[in-house]
């Protein structure tokens, strides 16, 4: 696939004209965005950012233009892609991991960056504080601790289960903070616990190998650019071993995996573009706070469940908001 999207009928250029008050000869205002996975894997989040610029009154064609980098799980040529679209001079640089701000970080200290997926960017040293982030950094978060939830949520839905393994992508700055979080609550919880890690798409054979091999009784894949793209296969995988796969992410129950608790990334993208907004009417990302969860979600894949023999605790599926059959 081509780094450089063509989006719309091959166009690399996305206009969109800003609200109906605004003058049509106003200047082009530029966005950027480096989203880290494939087109195909992030066309609904991104399409969730543009259709909420539309419903804010941008039409496409006259005074905004969105030039796209996909970073194909390539962690290693952000930095690069950051830098072509820091070259751009865009008005608003839009990201979708943590890898993603990383590489804009560190291109610019003056281009606004709205991150639409993030853990914990304090403790990663992005923004200073949720409410006053400070620099030229603002965005979205998914939930601070998001994976010790998902801990609580697999001790839940599978109370025998006792040996738990988290997936782990070393390339993702994430990967340290999301390890910690999960050790430390399945500690709690007294849990046995197992990673698993991999560096590519390739790794996921072996990686399942070990999982059978060290008797894990379920394997939780957290919020990560590896886990997204890789989501059929790691379900598919999953479903063969029949072993219980857990996430984060709402599309990887829906490809197949056991039960999904989070929020939605198309809302995360959507809140996103707010803030854009916001910031091309001339607000500081800096001064905008960032914008923190306000649903979460519990999917359970019934089908999966039977497919593997897996009964769910009578909790987990009377609190579900969603069955997948």
């Amino acid at each position: 696939m081509k780094r450089r999207a063509l989006l719309l009928g091959g166009g690399a250029w996305l206009a969109c004209a800003s609200m109906p008050s605004r003058s049509q000869s106003a200047k082009t205002r530029r966005i950027a965005a480096l989203l880290p996975g494939t087109e195909a894997g992030y066309r609904t989040r991104f399409d969730a950012f543009r259709g909420e610029l539309k419903r804010l009154g941008y039409v496409e064609g006259r005074d905004l233009s969105i030039e796209v980098r996909w970073g194909n799980n390539r962690v290693e040529r952000f930095p690069a892609l950051a830098a072509e679209l820091v070259a751009l001079k865009p008005d608003v640089i839009l990201t979708g991991s943590s890898a993603a701000i990383a590489a804009c970080k560190a291109a610019t200290a003056s281009i606004p960056i709205v991150f639409a997926t993030a853990g914990n960017p304090v403790e990663q040293g992005f923004i200073s504080s949720l409410q006053r982030p400070g620099g030229n950094i603002t965005g979205v978060i998914v939930y601070v601790g998001l994976i010790d939830k998902l801990v609580e949520v697999t001790r839940e839905a599978l109370p025998r289960a006792r040996r738990v393994a988290l997936l782990v992508h070393d390339a993702d700055p994430a990967h340290k903070m999301l390890h910690e979080g999960f050790e430390r609550s399945a500690r709690q919880l007294k849990l046995e616990t197992l990673t698993v890690r991999v560096a590519r798409t390739e790794d996921l054979e072996r990686a399942f190998q070990e999982l059978q091999a060290h008797k894990a009784e379920a394997v939780l894949a957290p919020l990560l650019v590896f886990t997204i793209s890789n989501q059929n296969e790691l379900a598919a995988r999953a479903l063969k071993a029949k072993l219980p796969l857990l996430a984060n992410s709402e599309s990887v129950a829906e490809s197949g995996g056991l039960l999904s608790y989070g929020t939605r990334s198309e809302d995360n993208y959507r809140r996103a573009a707010l803030l854009v907004d916001k910031i091309l009417r001339g607000a500081k990302p800096g001064e905008l706070p960032v914008e923190q969860p306000q649903h979460f979600h519990l999917i359970v894949n019934r089908k999966t469940a039977k497919a593997i023999g897996v009964k769910l605790s009578p909790a987990t599926m009377a609190r579900a908001d969603r069955f997948i059959d």
